[in-house]
């Protein structure tokens, strides 16, 4: 039951982040580069809290996904070199369409706002999304 609590917990916070996201717009629309999942004009606020969660979902850092330039010693944001980054933009899709498919409850209330299904619901704090026990094969 306590999973099923927290599940609950982070499926809205998860909504209340692209609820935030589509309710706030932002003039200046070149200010990050390369966005092809998440809205162009999300703020910096709400791009902060989106890669938060990636990071508390799946048990990893910023690294993980981005590219780092060894000369500057910081992360290279917009660049496409690593495969975790087309991965985790592939599962932004999907979950967008599970929810959108599965998830939506009437005409009022939209699959962003609802969130079911988020990262954690299979990786549960690890990259790699956690295999069930009694799964059948």
């Amino acid at each position: 039951m306590k999973i099923s609590k927290k599940l609950k917990v982070l499926a809205g916070l998860t909504a209340f982040v692209f609820v935030g996201i589509a309710a706030v717009k932002q003039p200046n629309t070149d200010q990050f580069k390369n966005l092809q999942v998440l809205p162009k004009n999300i703020t910096v606020d709400s791009l902060d809290k989106i890669m938060d969660k990636f990071t508390a979902n799946l048990g990893v850092d910023c690294r993980y996904c981005h590219v780092r330039d060894k000369k500057a010693d910081t992360l290279i944001f917009d660049k496409d070199d690593k495969a975790e980054k087309e991965i985790a933009r592939n599962m932004m899709r999907m979950t967008t369409d599970i929810n959108e498919k599965y998830f939506h409850f009437n005409e009022g209330v939209k699959a962003s706002e609802v969130q079911a299904v988020t990262c954690f619901t299979c990786h549960r704090g690890q990259p790699m999304p956690v295999k069930e026990s009694g799964a059948k094969k």
